[in-house]
């Protein structure tokens, strides 16, 4: 069971209604998340007969001399896995960037899981990927480089431009996510400081690349995914400088990242390798899996519960709390008008909200989503509202998401807490703590965004 604390979040609702909603929600929820097994993913994808390798599709990439593998991301350790468990000793070596603390958590063989910092770099990310690239260095034209991506990859594989410190680095990335800027926009400026994003990482081999990606990002946009290291970048320093104006942020950034951003910008540095590139022409990028297959795969959980089911796509995003709004109106007009389905109905979806954060509480952009709808369904029986993140990490928390029903604004308002309030200083994880309405999971080794489900029983 994913869900940890599933028991008590049933036993929270004053309602046997309110309880099967959570219920359905929850569950529903689960099935998302081991939709994006990576393990699975991969093995579904790939084999090795004789010394060539086949993909799911038919083609073949080989004869293969010898296999490395390297990555990074939250679901890299299981991507890696799997890859041991089908290659085993084919591989001549690897060495993946995971979370640190997950290392422990995956048996990968020749493959090294190398501990480093989420969602900041550290010198665990740094040291992880130098050993990469002297490894990548190595490689020769008849090797393989099998490179294993996911979400999560843009803090856990880097190595800086020269003169941007780790501090630099570290204060940059804390700064662009608290700004409000979405993952294109923040991806764009990461990459225009890096050697190893924007299509470097595979510039800096001369073997071939065959790149297994767990898409985190709303249309899976290659370049956009942990910051695209293996694939052609359609950004430039320009776009990254723009980002920084957009949101305010030139006077706030280390000088050392805007002194690079305007250099490249003027010419004076070289930019990230774009489409058409030489490079690519030895590489190729694969999307194993996605969050519009965890949101198909909570769909079909629903109906087959009986519930009619709106799946309304992978697309979402936006201000978190706005989200959750609008999707309690769904829910509520499902309720009340039938629309857009009569009751028992459900609606999910997938994406990737944002937090503007100006207050200063604990949360992530899916508690912030949830808590946004909290006033909103006041009073209504049999409905529920959750947004979790796959990852089982929903922003610096140890929570994955939370859930609220009818009853929740009055369970608060009886402890002398007003939802109002806990908005406004972005305070959603110690709102949903008190009224133990948090979702823990822990880690779950993959990365799809995240899901939202509303259920609505009438």
């Amino acid at each position: 069971m994913r869900i940890k604390n599933l028991q008590s979040l049933l036993d929270n609702a004053p309602s046997e209604k309110s309880r099967e909603a959570r219920r359905l929600a929850l569950l529903a929820a689960e099935r998302a998340v081991d939709a994006a097994d990576p393990k699975e993913a991969v093995s579904r994808f790939i084999e090795l007969e004789d010394g060539v390798i086949r993909l799911s599709d038919g083609s073949l990439i080989g004869p293969v001399k010898r296999v490395f593998v390297v990555g990074a991301g939250k679901a890299a350790g299981k991507m890696a896995e799997a890859l041991w468990e089908l290659f085993g000793e084919k591989i001549s070596a690897g060495i993946v960037n995971v979370p640190a603390g997950t290392e422990k958590m995956v048996k990968t063989g020749r493959i090294r899981a190398n501990p480093a910092g989420h969602p900041i770099p550290d010198e665990g990310t740094l040291r992880g990927t130098e050993e990469m690239l002297d490894m990548l260095s190595s490689a020769e034209e008849g090797d393989l480089v099998v490179c294993v991506i996911s979400g999560g990859g843009s803090a856990l594989l880097e190595r800086p431009l020269p003169g941007i410190s780790l501090s630099d680095l570290i204060e940059l990335n804390r700064i662009l996510l608290r700004s409000g800027a979405n993952i294109h926009e923040i991806n764009s400026v990461r990459k225009h400081v890096s050697m190893v994003k924007g299509g470097r990482l595979a510039a800096a081999t001369r073997a071939r690349v065959l790149s297994l990606i767990i898409s985190d990002v709303i249309g899976d946009p290659l370049d956009t995914i942990a910051s695209g290291p293996t694939a052609p970048d359609t950004t430039t320093f320009l776009h990254a400088l723009r980002v920084l104006k957009k949101y305010d942020l030139v006077e706030d950034v280390p000088p050392s990242v805007l002194r690079a951003l305007r250099e490249g910008s003027e010419g004076r540095l070289p930019e990230t390798p774009k489409p058409g590139d030489e490079v690519f022409s030895r590489v190729r990028n694969v999307i194993v899996a996605s969050n519009s297959q965890s949101v198909r795969a909570a769909a079909s959980y629903l109906e087959e519960e009986g519930l009619s089911v709106i799946n309304l796509g992978s697309f979402v995003e936006g201000e978190a709390r706005h989200v959750g709004v609008v999707l309690a109106g769904i829910g509520q007009g499902i309720l009340h008008q039938s629309r857009p389905a009569p009751p028992p109905a459900a609606v999910v979806c997938g994406g990737e909200t944002t937090v503007h954060v100006t207050g200063g509480g604990l949360g992530g952009r899916n508690q912030e989503l949830v808590l946004g709808a909290v006033e909103k369904i006041s009073g209504e029986e049999g409905i529920c509202i959750l947004s979790l993140g796959t990852d089982g990490i929903d922003g610096v928390t140890d929570a994955a998401g939370a859930l609220a029903d009818g009853h929740t604004y009055d369970r608060a308002m009886e402890r002398g807490m007003d939802p109002s309030d806990y908005l406004k200083d972005n305070d959603s994880y110690n709102f949903f703590k008190e009224l133990g309405d948090l979702i823990f999971t822990g880690p779950t080794l993959t990365n799809v965004m995240d899901v939202m489900v509303v259920v609505a029983l009438g």
